[in-house]
């Protein structure tokens, strides 16, 4: 497999003794609070979607720190909570006429979560678009020219947390979980890959490493 890759680096994680569930115990470092504050400064809506969006937010940039594996690049919490957040994960790419597949090792992906989302399911791809690379060979993403969405299951539970969907992202992602079978349309985005996919199921997963980054 051929690796192609997005040259941006990713800091060293910071992780608190309780990991995912101490987020809010995560003390945010000098950029991450700057533009957490200037995002608070146009949160709009009825106070408590405002409070859920601020809270939401500040565990992205939390969860950032602690995986080692996530940057937030850019956050709006105006309407919508949306993020472009660049995260380290193989990601498989088209493969090469020759038939090897290409890996590129990060993705740039749009998150966003509307208020809807806090009182009703939502369906499994209404939350993540892959931003980048293009032409990703993955059964729950679809095309390019409609946005390269990634579904994360058939719908997904109302209320459910940012960084869970974020987890879900990077399994998904990494095919550490995810479904391949072309006939469940409820899931399945990209028929020709699933069934690409399912004649090479030695290749998955793509990395079995944990989402929060082991330091050595």
């Amino acid at each position: 497999m051929k690796n192609s890759k997005i040259n941006l680096k990713i800091k060293r994680p910071i992780t608190p003794k309780g990991g995912l569930r101490s987020l809010e115990q995560v003390e945010l470092c000098s950029n991450p609070q700057k533009m957490l504050d200037k995002a608070v400064l146009n949160c709009f809506g009825s106070a408590p979607w405002r409070y859920r969006k601020q809270a939401e937010a500040r565990d992205l940039f939390a969860l950032g720190q602690i995986s080692g594996r996530m940057e937030v690049k850019e956050i709006d919490i105006r309407e919508a909570l949306r993020a472009i957040l660049l995260l380290e994960v193989p990601v498989p790419q088209i493969p090469e006429q020759n038939g090897q597949l290409q890996i590129a090792n990060q993705v740039i992906i749009g998150l966003k979560y509307r208020e809807e989302a806090i009182g009703q399911p939502q369906p499994g791809y209404s939350f993540v678009q892959i931003l980048a690379p293009r032409n990703i060979w993955h059964a729950n993403v679809g095309p390019v020219e409609h946005g390269q969405p990634l579904c994360l299951a058939s719908s997904l539970p109302a209320s459910i947390p940012v960084k869970e969907i974020v987890l879900m992202v990077y399994g998904a992602l990494s095919m550490q979980t995810v479904m391949i079978d072309e006939r469940d349309s409820a899931g399945v985005m990209n028929p020709d890959a699933a069934r690409w996919w399912q004649l090479n199921l030695d290749k998955m997963p793509l990395t079995r490493e944990p989402f929060i980054r082991i330091v050595k």
